[in-house]
């Protein structure tokens, strides 16, 4: 009986592991061909798109948490003035990088965007070493030195500041540091984010259309579809992130968040035919190297731990 248990157990303890794994890399998949998507509405100004996308994301967000009945998970982000600075601050981050990635894609600069959600993970071990007081091990102070170096290279020998990536690397890094903090669930959390944009949304809409900007697109429907979709495109990952990660563990997480950049690299030169000079590849072989001392000298970490909580 008891090992018909154990059998059950470890049988649906596998079930929940393939699921999460399935749906954790969807998001990740489709985080990666998000660029592709964004390149519909090139036409429209970026910070029109960001409207829509903001409005769509309540939309969609809000649509998905009401069919599941847990709308009222939003009293969470009002329970107190500390939560709400905080789910306040987060929409600021995160409105803040979907421009800029938004934008980047507008302007032909997938690479740049790529390069900054590589070196986003070692933004946010550099932060949680100053805001959470936590210690970086040999090989993850090496990888952040060793990642800082190949941006300052490119700078120099490109003489170009890399604001794009270091925005949308700082910008997630940042937001993640103030979720992490923040007593609120990813999904409603999100949609408290974007209800606190949506009347800047409106506004901005408005604001736009009176300076004779094109908002509604009523001569192209497929561009309007496309407009509103954005929200669509949000709200999916999220979703199935939000499912796989609370399946997975940590470590395997931390491999699939290098599938997006690595895709949007592909993209970019493959596809959109990016100029990748030799200073440019050569700073991102030198941050690929660093990822992977992290993501060993992590694993090697968890690894550790996990004996010393077994023994």
């Amino acid at each position: 009986m008891v090992t018909s248990d154990l059998t059950s157990l470890q049988s649906e303890e596998a079930r929940a592991f393939k699921l999460g794994l399935l749906s954790a890399l969807g998001a990740y998949l489709m985080w990666g061909v998000v660029p592709a998507y964004y390149k519909l509405t090139a036409d429209v100004p970026a910070m029109i798109v960001i409207c829509y996308r903001i409005l769509g994301s309540v939309l969609f967000v809000g649509g998905y948490l009401a069919l599941a009945g847990r709308l009222d998970q939003l009293r969470d982000v009002v329970a107190s003035r500390k939560v709400f600075g905080f789910v306040v601050l987060a929409s600021v981050l995160v409105t803040t990088n979907w421009l800029v990635f938004i934008y980047s894609v507008e302007a032909d600069r997938v690479l740049d965007a790529s390069l900054g959600y590589f070196i986003n993970p070692l933004i946010s071990v550099a932060l949680g070493v100053v805001f959470l007081k936590e210690r970086l091990s040999r090989g993850q102070l090496f990888a952040l030195v060793l990642s800082a170096a190949a941006v300052l290279y490119q700078t120099l020998q490109l003489g170009v500041f890399p604001w794009i990536s270091l925005t949308l690397a700082f910008s997630f890094a940042l937001y993640g540091l103030v979720r992490k903090r923040t007593p609120v669930g990813a999904i409603s959390g999100q949609l408290g984010e974007v209800l606190i944009a949506s009347p800047l949304a409106i506004f901005g809409l408005f604001y736009f259309a009176g300076q004779g900007l094109t908002v509604v697109p009523a001569q192209d429907p497929w561009l309007l579809v496309a407009l509103v979709g954005t929200g669509l495109v949000t709200a999916a990952p999220l979703t199935l992130f939000a499912f796989g990660a609370r399946r997975l563990p940590l470590t395997y997480i931390g491999f699939l968040q290098y599938v997006a950049p690595s895709m949007q690299f592909m993209f970019a030169v493959w596809v959109w035919n990016e100029p990748l000079s030799t200073e440019r590849l050569t700073g991102f072989v030198v941050i690929w190297i660093a990822l992977a001392i992290f993501t060993v000298d992590s694993v090697r970490g968890h690894r550790k731990r996990k004996r010393n909580q077994a023994g």
